[in-house]
């Protein structure tokens, strides 16, 4: 089975020539990583990520990706973790797809990775109706391929409903402690979200600002609490909160990579927020 793209030609251009292009113009754009250098400071674990159209989230999203280049070796495997922006499927959803299909080609699914995993997550469950209209996961694709090149990787696609933190905690300590009987150096979990959303760009700034240092605290239950208390329009709730639980008890440093907003490519008054944060592991 190949999970076909469903925001292609929206979302980011359909032409594999084009697509190409226009990740290139994130790379270059003013608010985008090159020419600059990024220091590496650890190993990467994680990197929160935009899933926004490419003109306004990709500049900030290069960021994070510009970071994973530097990894030597790449990993192997990418966990990804997305909000539900349906209500189609299961509440923790892992891809059953053989690949994921882009305008650049086929990413192949670790089939018997998301299987084990499901065996020892009793929450998670084998499903791809949550995965067929969810663009937070796709975007991310094209991204992770360019950095690849010809290098082989495999993904393994989770898509996460809104539940309690009791619920994602729990369901997350068990996916640590399977993680912790695999090659952890092979692995990198992305976790992929927005941050405020139809908001003024003072404000934008000023709340998101107060999120990131909350997750730089790594602190799961103080960013999910935050959140939903304050109602604040983050949509990467649930795989944000859940980044932060699997990677609970490493010796592991949050860092705000780029932060920048809608309104900044393009004027207008109320926009959405975009981060790009890494988190690395000292060796």
């Amino acid at each position: 089975m190949i999970r076909q793209p469903a925001v292609s030609g929206r979302f980011y251009k359909s032409g594999k020539t084009e697509l190409l292009d226009e990740i290139e113009s994130c790379f270059s754009h003013e608010l985008g990583v090159n020419p600059k250098e990024i220091e590496v400071r650890g190993r990467l674990k994680g990197l929160i990520l935009p899933h926004a159209g490419y003109m306004f989230s990709g500049p900030p999203a290069s960021w994070g990706f510009e970071r994973l280049k530097k990894e030597e070796p790449l990993p192997s495997r990418i966990i990804l973790l997305g909000p539900k922006h349906t209500y189609y499927g299961e509440d923790y959803a892992v891809s059953i797809a053989d690949y994921w299909q882009t305008p650049l080609g086929k990413v192949k699914v670790d089939k018997d990775f998301s299987r084990e995993l499901c065996e020892n997550v009793e929450q998670f469950k084998l499903d791809e109706a949550a995965h067929q209209f969810e663009h937070s996961l796709e975007v991310q694709l094209p991204f992770l391929q360019k950095v690849y090149g010809n290098k082989e990787f495999s993904i393994v696609p989770i898509a996460i409903a809104y539940n309690s933190f009791v619920s994602v905690r729990s369901a997350f300590e068990e996916f640590r402690k399977f993680l912790g009987k695999k090659d952890l150096d092979n692995i990198l979990i992305i976790a992929s979200s927005d941050f405020s959303h139809d908001m003024p760009k003072e404000k934008a700034y000023k709340l998101d600002a107060e999120v990131i240092e909350i997750i730089k605290s790594l602190t799961a239950q103080e960013f999910y609490d935050l959140i939903v208390s304050e109602d604040r329009s983050v949509c990467g709730l649930m795989p944000i909160s859940a980044l932060l639980v699997a990677l609970k008890g490493r010796t592991i440093k949050a860092r705000l990579l780029k932060y920048s907003t809608s309104m900044d490519v393009m004027p207008h008054e109320r926009g959405v927020g975009y981060a790009a944060i890494s988190f690395e592991e000292s060796v």
